[in-house]
């Protein structure tokens, strides 16, 4: 499920520079193993590095998001910027999967201290009595050592071991305490892992939501003052084309009105020159055959007459 949250989107050396590097991180944060584990609760020195790697990735993905804004085809845009936010879901994941190892590392470094001080503060507390009574049992040289009865050598032979006892009981009830305090930890990171979304991740998500819902609100803003403008300088040109339409207009009606005309005077051409209705045109076709028969009798038929 990590993998393919993490897949990479094309072939661009930045994204799987990105890929690798948070690969790394979850494979190292997200899912360790047992000696991993320990080394980040123990080493600061590794929580640092990879503190410092999130903060790469995080600079890696702002590029990413920027170059993400320049894309052209709506659709690529939608997916990489799809992938750029499972990845910065990934890194917001990985920070507080970092600041609680931070968390619980700090607070098992200060339980060690506290239990070396409480040692090396009993461990003096129980020094102290038994050099009390060998400086106080020393006979000084001027004088006489006396006899001791049992009852007055009981009280220091009961009071020696009573430090002692106290400093076990002490130090076997802190280390408990310390294992306790532990687990403890340990149980509410796994539970803070495995629990609801956080509210870093919500807000990323709504800040995200929101710049894309006012990168379309000015978009389609930016597209109506256009549409706006547009349609008022078609209108201004309408009107001011409205003079010349209408002088082409009346070229046009006279124009009609000229061809009519010639028309008219087509059909009175047509009308003389055909002469006086059908009877004029059979009396033109018989003047033509006639003088077709006479030219003929004229070629073939006159030399052979003798006179």
């Amino acid at each position: 499920m990590a993998r393919t949250s993490i897949a990479a989107s094309g072939s661009d050396p930045t994204t799987i520079t990105l890929t690798r590097l948070l690969t790394r991180l979850h494979q190292t944060l997200i899912i360790p193993n047992e000696a991993t584990e320990t080394k980040l609760h123990t080493s600061s020195i590794e929580r640092e590095k990879l503190g410092t790697s999130i903060e790469y990735a995080n600079g890696l993905l702002l590029e990413l998001e920027q170059e993400a804004l320049n894309i052209k085809n709506p659709n690529k845009k939608q997916e990489t910027q799809a992938e750029l936010f499972k990845k910065r879901e990934l890194i917001l994941r990985l920070e507080e999967r970092l600041g609680e190892y931070e968390d619980v590392g700090n607070d098992d470094q200060a339980l060690e201290e506290e239990g070396d001080a409480s040692e090396g503060e009993d461990l003096l507390g129980a020094d102290t009595p038994s050099s009390s009574p060998s400086r106080a049992s020393a006979p000084s040289p001027t004088q006489t050592p006396e006899p001791i009865s049992p009852i007055d050598s009981q009280p220091p032979i009961q009071s020696q071991p009573r430090p002692q006892t106290e400093t076990e009981s002490t130090l076997r009830a802190r280390n408990p305490t310390l294992f306790e305090a532990r687990s403890e930890l340990l149980g509410t990171s796994s539970a803070t892992s495995t629990g609801p979304p956080i509210t870093s991740t919500t807000e990323a998500l709504l800040t995200h939501n929101r710049t894309e819902q006012e990168a379309l609100t000015t978009s389609l803003l930016n597209m109506a003052a256009a549409l706006k403008s547009s349609s008022k300088a078609f209108s201004s040109s309408l009107e001011s084309e409205k003079d010349i339409v209408d002088r082409a207009a009346e070229g046009m009606d006279k124009n009609t009105t000229g061809l009519e005309q010639a028309s008219r005077k087509m059909g009175m051409l047509r009308s003389m020159s055909e002469g006086k209705g059908w009877w004029g045109r059979i009396l033109l076709y018989a003047w033509i055959a006639g003088l077709a028969v006479l030219a003929f009798a004229l070629v073939f038929v006159g030399p052979k007459l003798r006179f």
